[in-house]
């Protein structure tokens, strides 16, 4: 498996990990992995949601212009 040194950690965030790692009976190390494995999947989903909605506003954009508008079809049934 790969190591990475980290610098410069702010106090407070070392702290934070320090004290979530100890709440959930981990070590340190074990705590910043969790972290890093939460946090990149976070991302990856973010990723995936943002190409889901490019592709649907594609195909809006692509939709044919002699669509039947339904709303428009229940106004006018409603003002018979």
């Amino acid at each position: 498996m790969a190591n990475i040194t980290v610098k410069d950690i702010p106090d407070d965030l070392y702290e934070q990990f320090k004290e979530t790692a100890q709440q959930d009976r981990r070590s340190l190390n074990a705590e910043v992995i969790i972290a890093m494995e939460s946090l990149v999947q976070q991302h990856l989903q973010l990723r995936e949601r943002r190409v889901a909605l490019e592709r649907i506003n594609e195909r809006r954009r692509r939709r044919p212009l002699n669509v039947v508008d339904s709303l428009a079809l229940l106004r006018e049934d409603r003002e018979r």
